[in-house]
């Protein structure tokens, strides 16, 4: 939820560096409303039928294949122990994908960036049929684009996954022309990689995308036939998605439009952003469910990724069996949305973006502050307007309940007790190390004093 965090490109560039996959993530959960009415924290989970099967989705282009419109994230399986360096639990990753297959999911993600993810992927998968799944990792060239590197890279995947071909190799976390040139051009691999595809050893070439919407443009420029491309969706990000240290337009509409205009067959990542869709505030999983009362939020965020025509596949990292059931469930009772379901979803977005949440758990662990600041009061009061979609923006004056917000959000700042408000922090940082839930608290005091400065 925190503006300040690195990018996804970045992030993986780090887990490079470190050697490291990323830590599981219990926070991606897609879970379908089974009983309208009951809001999703009473909702009791309902395993699938034992004959539920995905959705597929055939591509002519791709050769007539069959994809499941749900993809298995393999970046956060399940991990003996906490951290992100515990091993991952191969007995669960074998349960995982065994019931994936079994329900139709047939398209399974990974990377070497992602830690020991291939290896544990290719163990499970190699129990099965060669025919029975498809696998897509992809060139992690971050720290070392040199040929013969990569050459390497390729070897250990091959080797890895226990397979002598990739079914959809991806140039992994491409941001523009420039970074093309440097880690697949300049060093002759791209050359390299076409004779793989000509042999056999990569059946389908494309990339994973993290960038403006005019570096896609650029990309799709140059003189290769790329057969599908990854980038993120969902529908806080379709009308405006920003990039850190960028003020270049991106979106994922247009990143979608310009894709389907040359029937390129696109994989969705992040549909759910991270699992901040799964975890959204009171007031808007109230609003979803008027609309969507068979859904959580993050089955009608799944949903809205995977309706437009072009999705060949949307991915969704998963570290439990629950999670996957959920998920399961919600793409084997698959419903597109309609574009009136389409434009209430925007309007969702609208409210994400208006009302932004802080995850603190009220746990006090961040106090007592040397400066007096009542943390987790100051984060009850914003998160209450919050959950009630009630945050005044003094940039948006014209909101015709304007007035009637900065007078409620006023009136109960007020409660808080003098000098213990946000005014009365210093950023001396001594609460970071003892928040559980990993929130910048000073960068948050500094937004909240400046909102209510705003507000005057």
């Amino acid at each position: 939820m925190e503006k300040k965090n690195m990018t996804r490109r970045e992030a993986i560039r780090a887990m490079m560096l470190a050697g490291a996959g990323v830590a599981a993530s219990s926070s991606l959960v897609a879970a379908p409303l089974r009983m309208a009415g009951v809001l999703p924290g009473e909702q009791k989970f309902v395993e699938p039928a034992a004959g539920d099967q995905v959705l597929h989705r055939s591509w002519k282009t791709l050769g007539g294949e069959s994809i499941s419109l749900l993809g298995m994230g393999c970046m956060r399986f399940p991990r003996k122990g906490s951290g992100r360096r515990a091993p991952l639990d191969q007995e669960q990753v074998n349960q995982m994908i065994d019931y994936a297959l079994a329900h139709g999911i047939n398209y399974f993600d990974t990377a070497p960036a992602y830690g020991d993810s291939e290896r544990a992927t290719g163990e499970a998968l190699s129990r099965h049929k060669r025919t029975d799944y498809l696998i897509a990792t992809k060139m992690s060239n971050f720290m070392n684009a040199e040929l013969e590197a990569c050459k390497t890279m390729f070897a250990n995947s091959l080797k890895n996954l226990r397979t002598s071909y990739v079914d959809y190799f991806l140039l992994h976390s491409l941001g523009d022309v420039a970074d093309f040139n440097k880690r697949f051009k300049d060093n002759g691999l791209m050359p390299w990689l076409l004779e793989q595809k000509k042999k056999g050893t990569i059946r389908h070439l494309g990339f994973s995308f993290h960038g403006s919407n005019q570096a896609l443009r650029e990309l799709l420029a140059l003189p290769y036939d790329w057969e599908f491309v990854q980038i993120q969706l969902n529908y806080v990000d379709w009308k405006d998605m920003p990039m850190e240290g960028s003020n270049e337009p991106c979106d994922s509409e247009t990143l979608y439009k310009m894709l389907e205009e040359k029937n390129i067959p696109v994989v969705i990542m992040e549909p759910i952003r991270g699992g901040a869709l799964a975890n959204v505030s009171d007031g808007l999983k109230k609003r979803i469910q008027q609309r969507f009362p068979q859904y959580t939020p993050a089955a009608a965020a799944l949903t809205f990724a995977s309706t437009p025509k072009a999705i060949m596949c949307t991915l969704s990292g998963m570290s439990n069996m629950q999670q996957l059931m959920e998920n399961v469930y919600t793409f084997s009772h698959f419903k597109p949305m309609t574009a009136e379901d389409n434009a209430y979803m925007l309007q969702m977005a609208e409210l994400y973006n208006a009302n932004p949440h802080i995850p603190c758990t009220a746990c006090r662990y961040c106090m007592p502050c040397p400066r007096g600041v009542e943390i987790p009061g100051v984060f009850g009061v914003y998160n209450a307007l919050s959950d009630e979609l009630m945050l005044p923006d003094p940039k948006n004056k014209k909101d015709k309940d304007f007035k009637e917000k900065k007078k409620t959000f006023l009136k109960r700042y007020a409660t808080l007790a003098k000098g213990t408000d946000a005014s009365v922090c210093v950023a001396c940082n001594a609460c970071l190390p003892k928040c559980p839930q990993r929130i910048r608290i000073p960068d948050q005091m500094r937004r909240i004093h400046k909102l209510v400065k705003d507000l005057g």
